[in-house]
């Protein structure tokens, strides 16, 4: 039986059409899921209300919208953990996430057991950072 997780805030930058996909993926763990569908939709949350645990972020977006993605994500208190998708993961890839403070990537297509643990993971990670983190 899965566990239920509606503790878990994910704020998930997907594609209108791809939404519904996300939600279904994510819907066996209950997760709770706010979309946003373009980056500069992100500036739309109060940045001292809103407690996200994992941030999902596409590879694909144009340089200046990730900058922007990065600066409005950084300054989210607490900031979440950042799961970054991604049709093909390099090492430059994976690593350039991991030097932004983000927490992992994961490849699509994604199967519904891999995008939840990663969800999971990610919320775990956000979890633990907080106990040790006091700001």
């Amino acid at each position: 039986m899965t566990e239920i997780h509606h503790q878990v805030r994910v704020l998930a930058l997907v594609a209108a059409e791809r939404q519904g996909e996300i939600r279904r993926q994510l819907a066996p763990i209950g997760v709770t899921l706010a979309f946003i569908s373009r980056a500069p939709d992100l500036s739309q949350f109060p940045r001292d209300r809103n407690l996200f645990h994992v941030a999902l972020l596409p590879a694909a977006l144009p340089d200046s919208d990730w900058w922007a993605v990065w600066g409005e994500i950084s300054l989210l208190n607490p900031r979440p953990a950042v799961l970054v998708y991604a049709h093909a993961a390099s090492f430059q890839l994976w690593s350039g996430v991991l030097e932004a403070g983000g927490y992992d990537v994961i490849v699509e297509p994604f199967c519904d057991e891999e995008l939840q643990g990663a969800v999971l993971q990610a919320a775990q990670n956000f979890k633990e950072r907080a106990l040790t983190d006091p700001e």
